[in-house]
This record gives C-alpha cells, structure tokens and sequence, in this order.
C-alpha cells in the first residue's frame, strides 16, 4: 500500500486540530467604550379636556444603570395655553390607575379647549437644563360608520372582523390613531392601536378594517384620534422601537419625540368615541 495514502487521514485530523488552535489564538475580546452622555430631561404630558393638569417627569440613565427612571424634583413646570396666565404644575405623585401611569407634576385646574388653541410647556430643573414643547388644539373628526362582520365558520367558533370609516378634510394633512378596548378589559390593554394618515386617500372617507378577532358578544370602545404630525411620529416610532426590541436582524430606531431639550412627548388629545356590541 503506497505510504501517502496510510498517512493521508491523520494528516488530515492533524491538520484539522491545527486550524481549531490557530482559530482560537485569533481570538480577541475587544473593549468597547460607550461615550458618558450628561442625563438628559424626559416627560410624558397630555393634555384631555376636562381632566387636570399632570406630567410625568424624569431623567434618562446610561445603557447599563438599573432599569428605572429616576425622578426630578424641585424643577420649575409651566403649561401656557395661548397668551394666557402660565399653569404651574407642581411637585406631587399621583397615580392613574386606569391608564397605569403615574404623574410627578400636577395642577388640579382642568383643561379647557377649542380648535385652534395653541399649548406652550417650559420645564427648568436646579441643574440649568431647560426643555420645551408645543402642541395645537386639533378639530374632532368623528366616525363616520363603525361595523364588523362574520366569518363563514361555525356559528360556535365564528370571529368577526372590525370596521371603522371616517371622512378625511382634504385641506390639510391629517394624521389618525385608531384604537379599540373591551368593555371588560383593564388597563391600557386595547384590541387595536393603529396608526393611520391621509397620505394616499387625502379628501376621501378612510376605511379601516382588522383582521378576524372579536368575539359575539364583545363590546368595544372605539376612539378615534386627530393628531399632529409630531405626535404620530412618536407613536411611529415607539412602535417601531418594541418590534425591534430583541430583532438581532432589526434596524436600531430611534424615539422620535415632539419636544427640543430632551425627550419625550407633549400633546394634547381629543377624540370621538363609538361603542360598539358584536351581536
């Protein structure tokens, strides 16, 4: 037997364990030095006609701190609608059970609207930072025709899908938030949070429908939010933000907030309501 082929397969195994040691001496662990950026503000506001003024405030943390977010006391937190005198929200804990929020700001005066008006927010903290935001008063754009239909199945394991219309103003770019919670659910969990713009039916009635998911006899609370262009962004994004959370393959997003000198969001809301009962 020629020689070259007896020693032909340790030579290969021989050559294999060189590649594997010569592999693991490459290895190198690299240290990664994440830039220190000052902490900066963070609120949450929104502004509802007929309910008190409130923020939550507080200050981001670096990427390894403990997942909290500390609070700022002692900073000034002004809220100006139109030329009017300035609301100032003060220090003070209150917790939102219903929406499972929890505000550190707050002014027991109630908010008063009408179309047009326009919000200032100015907050500064013993620190020096100043951040501020602004937000206008959107008309109402009320449901044109809530329904919902049936699929072909068994009446026992029937769904039904849902399906909400409203006429769009054609003079001006509109921005929707469509959402839908049962009457027996807690919490903010809803059944449907949609994000929706005139982009491609600009003038014309917008129709939206879901997928297959209600039950007979659900009831749901239908509201239909006109908001502006800064805030649908954020909203965009934060939903683009969870379902990249985990996504090894996701694009990294960015929030995109609706305020200059920090983050976060300050709007104000209004919507129209429709209930509805899957009969």
């Amino acid at each position: 037997m020629p020689i070259h082929k007896v020693l032909s397969k340790p030579l290969m195994l021989l050559l294999l364990l060189g590649a594997m040691v010569s592999s693991c001496d490459m290895e190198q662990e690299i240290e990664v030095e994440l830039p220190t950026i000052p902490p900066q503000l963070v609120v949450e506001c929104y502004l509802e006609d007929g309910k008190p003024y409130r923020l939550a405030l507080s200050e981001s943390a670096g990427y390894f701190s403990p997942p909290e977010a500390p609070i700022v006391t002692g900073a000034t937190v002004t809220i100006t609608k139109n030329n009017e005198t300035p609301i100032v929200l003060k220090d003070s804990v209150v917790v939102d059970e219903e929406n499972e929020k929890v505000y550190t700001h707050y002014n027991r005066t109630n908010v008063s609207t009408k179309p047009g008006d326009v919000f200032t927010l100015v907050i500064t903290d013993t620190k020096g930072r100043r951040l501020t935001g602004t937000t206008t008063v959107l008309k109402t754009v009320p449901f044109d025709s809530v329904g919902y239909k049936f699929n072909d199945k068994p009446e026992e394991n029937q769904e039904a899908y849902l399906m909400a219309r409203w006429q769009d103003d054609a003079s001006v770019r509109n921005f929707y938030r469509l959402l839908a919670h049962k009457k027996d659910s807690v919490g903010v969990d809803s059944q449907l949070d949609a994000e929706v713009n005139d982009r491609l039916r600009n003038g014309q009635k917008i129709t939206y429908t879901t997928t297959y998911r209600f039950d007979r006899g659900d009831t749901l609370t239908l509201k239909l939010y006109h908001v502006d262009e800064a805030y649908y962004n954020f909203i965009s994004s934060v939903e683009d933000a969870r379902r990249a959370n985990g996504n090894p393959f996701a694009q990294p997003v960015t929030i995109k907030s609706t305020v200059v000198g920090g983050f976060g969001v300050f709007t104000h809301l209004n919507y129209a309501p429709k209930e509805l009962i899957i009969k």
